[in-house]
């Protein structure tokens, strides 16, 4: 089994430069205004979201795969001449996306694993990345499936969320209820663990929310150390950019890369994110 495809859903933050290099699939996710649907990144830009969102109104929301569409995706692959895939998915808890992918993965004639990253964003994606390097290492399937599993829950995740809104209309921000009951301009900052999004400190202002952030890591992970790094933001790219020089200068990033994480993100953080991911170099061999 020499050919396998890596596949990721469409919360995933990964460039579109880096997917196609290592040859990452995305299997999109869909985003509503009202009656009005779009499929991310194939109909909607991330741009064309965030100028939609700015019009009076807007509430979006979204919705994963349909079982048809899961499966055409993994279809894809095969035809492909891919003879096994690998799918990482946004933790379970978040959406019925890596369900719908298990029932598609059930009509393969190929093997299909289906990993539930236990996370989003960038986690997904560089579990993505380090799967999609052991593949073009010449890693065998079953060891590329380990590795996807040993990562998965294990991929840090820090994020400052700028407006709160969004995450008050989404509903999937359990644990976070105490906050939305402040009317005070505060920036959390939220970590993910098993898949549930958990409120670990607030700050009134985005100066504030960045350095903190920056203390938060740097608690978690001493200086120097060699970690595999995403940078995410929602619509911040500046912000992003700066986070960026300050954590490529203090830790030694044997992989770093910056991600929008995109419109399916944006309709339930909002616009306004800027986060890190990270796992230590060593946490993906066995």
């Amino acid at each position: 089994m020499d050919r396998y495809a890596v596949i990721v859903d469409g919360t995933a933050a990964l460039p579109p430069e880096l997917a196609h290099d290592l040859d990452i699939k995305i299997m999109p996710l869909h985003v509503l205004f009202g009656q009005e649907s779009y499929t991310a990144g194939v109909d909607l830009t991330a741009e064309e979201f965030y100028a939609r969102l700015r019009q009076p109104g807007a509430v979006p929301s979204t919705s994963q795969p349909s079982l048809g569409e899961a499966t055409e995706g993994l279809q894809a692959a095969v035809r492909d001449g891919s003879r096994a895939a690998i799918a990482i998915t946004v933790a379970t808890e978040f959406s019925a996306t890596h369900t719908t992918i298990v029932a598609a993965a059930q009509q393969m004639p190929v093997p299909v694993t289906v990993v539930d990253s236990r996370s989003v964003a960038g986690s997904i994606g560089l579990i993505a990345t380090a799967v999609a390097r052991a593949r073009r290492s010449g890693a065998s399937y079953e060891d590329a499936v380990a590795l996807a599993q040993r990562l998965a829950g294990n991929v840090g995740l820090l994020a400052i969320i700028d407006t709160l809104e969004q995450l008050r209309r989404s509903g999937r921000a359990s644990g976070m209820q105490a906050i939305f009951g402040s009317l005070l301009a505060i920036k959390p900052i939220v970590t993910i663990r098993e898949g549930k999004l958990e409120p670990i400190d607030k700050v009134r202002t985005r100066e504030k929310a960045m350095e903190r952030l920056k203390s938060l890591l740097a608690e978690r992970v001493p200086a120097g150390s060699r970690i595999h790094a995403c940078t995410l933001h929602t619509n911040e790219p500046e912000r992003a950019r700066l986070f960026s020089e300050w954590l490529t200068g203090t830790y030694h990033c044997v992989e770093h890369f910056t991600a929008e994480a995109g419109a399916v993100i944006a309709a339930h953080g909002g616009p306004g994110i800027v986060g890190v991911c990270w796992y230590p170099e060593g946490t993906a061999k066995a």
